[in-house]
């Protein structure tokens, strides 16, 4: 039987490549993102080169509480087992005395709380089952602030503290939880930063990481994965 694996912002950038790279290895998907028709397209996409899978798709607002934490249970029961959830939906936006509040909201609201909330729905189903592997994505701007970006580094210091208390919780019911820091990685969301592309991560690079992670032997925890730029 295949392995399952959910994955958010699962529409471009690192959730895209994480989808592609999951689904090479026989694993059905739900993906799950706000856009219903881009949502379709990869599906299609990954379909048409991995006939053997299946994929569900979920277009949900995961900073609409209410409405995300409905249909997320929904799809958490009717899911027999999750192996895999590649929590990684996200916004940025720069600043600190200089972020605008209603900006620094929208960060808040779906780094921190829409990343709790799916860990939340989905984390409980694998204490349940007793197994599966949950990758809270951060960033290396969650464990070294810059001048530049207080708001969206709170953002991601908090992933990464949320994530290691729930390392520990779900620890005893087989289940692992990792934090994934990249550094700039190569994406739509940073075509505008000063760092030269080539000079960025690659999406592959995830991947790598994922292949490693999942490579660890059953004693081994990885709380936190860093992956720095060699500059």
């Amino acid at each position: 039987m295949n392995k399952h694996a959910v994955i958010t912002g699962a529409t471009r950038g690192i959730g895209k490549e994480v989808a592609n790279f999951l689904a090479k290895r026989n694993y059905n998907l739900t993906l799950v993102s706000r856009n219903h028709e881009t949502l379709e397209e990869i599906k299609q996409e990954i379909c048409n080169d991995n006939p053997k899978i299946c994929i569900h798709t979920y277009a949900i607002d995961l900073s609409n509480f209410k409405l995300a934490s409905e249909a997320l249970n929904q799809i958490a029961d009717s899911i027999e087992h999750v192996d895999v959830l590649f929590n990684n939906a996200g916004t940025y936006y720069s600043g600190t005395l200089d972020l605008d509040i209603s900006d620094f909201s929208k960060m808040i609201d779906l780094n921190v709380k829409g990343c709790f909330l799916v860990a939340q729905v989905f984390g409980r189903k694998m204490k349940m089952q007793k197994s599966g592997y949950i990758i809270n994505v951060s960033s290396m701007a969650g464990k070294r602030a810059l001048p530049i970006l207080g708001g969206y580094c709170a953002s991601k210091f908090a992933v990464v503290g949320f994530n290691s208390a729930l390392r520990q919780e779900l620890a005893p019911y087989n289940v692992k939880v990792t934090a994934l820091c990249p550094s700039v990685i190569d994406t739509d969301m940073t075509k505008d930063f000063a760092i030269p592309n080539d000079q960025k991560l690659s999406v592959s690079d995830i991947t790598n990481a994922l292949d490693y992670l999942f490579k660890s032997g059953p004693n081994a925890v990885i709380e936190s994965l860093d992956i720095a730029i060699n500059l």
